[in-house]
């Protein structure tokens, strides 16, 4: 492949001596000229180059408005620009270098110099552009990896339409595109089956590792009359049996709330979850659902407890996970006491558009982290089950 370098100066005896050099040290080059920035600007909007050797003083477009105009579109913000001027003041070359100057040099250089520093410097640059190049193609293809991921997780997702009995409303936020957090509501038996999971990690194989999630608990509520503290251990066992890795590395290690609603009864059992809440219509109040146990994944052979509430017409489960208040901090096992502060004071949007309610939720702790100039850092998942 041959390497496009626009030398850009208006003196022709330099731009000779530039490309002098260069042809002898440097293989496969092609060399473009412009007399100043104006032209400098046509030749890189009609053709690729590599590398730019600009001068500063020139007619009808300086090389200070070339570098500005060059960094500024998007299109040419990348080609790396060695300036090559006379000018030997700081400020000159502190300017340029801000400005995104990949280097600078004064001329004139020595002989030595010429022969040794200019073709280095050139093809230093080069080297990096290729390498950019590279790490940007690869960049959209994750990206697409990633879109199309997501796409299919989406799939996976429960459609928030009306089950017997209940109203679904769900909101997912993933933070590098496809995430690990996961929520699945099933309606069989004449009965609903719901379950919210957070994978550890985040990105393609958090959410490769959430999808053998669903696939786990879809498979356990096959079995009839089974309870939540049944379809943990079953997925727990699952786990260690058929992946060798498991509780090793943690590659598939995931906290789970399961909950099954039947005849106006709650049945629950939590593995590592951020405490969900219920709010009582009768009452306009939230409860804490305070149940814990061991993640999924961790441990062979541990046990769960399936616990029990009753539900009236009109109350509602809210249930989320902890990337909603995750921030690194050791008080973050306790976050959830922000998540009740925050629904307490939306009660009346859960009563009248619960897809608002989570929304606002959501809006809240965003404005927090933005506070502490900080966004999302984990997965968010949150979902709402209203007895209808």
């Amino acid at each position: 492949m041959k390497y496009k370098i626009l030398i850009a100066d208006d003196a022709t005896l330099n731009r000779v001596l530039v490309k002098n050099v260069l042809e002898k040290n440097l293989e496969d080059i092609v060399f473009l000229e412009a007399v100043n920035g104006k032209e400098v600007l046509e030749i890189v909007n009609n053709t690729e180059v590599d590398l730019i050797i600009l001068d500063l003083i020139m007619p009808v477009l300086d090389g200070y408005e070339t570098l500005t105009s060059l960094k500024a579109n998007p299109k040419f913000k990348d080609i790396p620009v060695i300036v090559n001027s006379s000018i030997t003041e700081i400020r000159s070359i502190e300017l340029t270098l801000k400005e995104g100057a990949m280097d600078y040099f004064t001329k004139p250089l020595s002989p030595d110099e010429m022969k040794t520093i200019l073709p280095l410097k050139v093809k230093n640059a080069l080297l990096l552009y290729d390498q950019n190049r590279t790490i940007a193609a690869l960049n959209r293809q994750i990206n697409e990896e990633l879109k199309n991921a997501n796409a299919f997780a989406n799939i996976m997702l429960p459609k928030t339409k009306d089950m017997r009995g209940i109203e679904l409303f769900i909101k997912y936020y993933p933070s590098m595109g496809i995430g690990g957090d996961f929520f699945d509501c099933v309606e069989a038996d004449d009965k609903i089956y719901f379950m919210v999971a957070d994978v550890t990690g985040h990105g393609i194989a958090a959410g490769m590792a959430s999808s053998m999630v669903k696939i786990l608990f879809r498979k356990c509520i096959e079995k009839k009359e089974i309870m939540p503290h049944e379809i943990l251990e079953d997925m727990n066992n699952s786990v260690f049996a058929y992946f060798d890795f498991a509780g090793k590395d943690n590659y598939l290690v995931f906290t789970a709330f399961v909950g099954v609603i039947d005849q106006g009864q709650l049945y629950y059992a939590n593995a590592g979850q951020p405490y969900p809440m219920l709010y009582r219509k009768e009452d306009d109040s939230f409860e804490i659902i305070r149940e814990n146990g061991f993640l999924i994944g961790m441990l062979e052979d541990i046990t769960f407890e399936t616990k029990q509430l009753a539900m009236n017409r009109e109350d509602v489960i809210f249930l989320y996970t902890d990337g909603l208040f995750c921030t690194g901090s050791g008080k973050d096992f306790t976050g959830w006491e922000s998540v009740f502060a925050i629904a307490e004071n939306l009660k009346a949007e859960l009563n009248n558009t619960p897809e608002d309610f989570l929304e606002e939720v959501f809006y809240s702790f965003h404005m927090i982290h933005k506070s502490k100039h900080m966004d999302f850092t984990d997965d968010v998942a949150m979902m709402l089950i209203k007895i209808s």
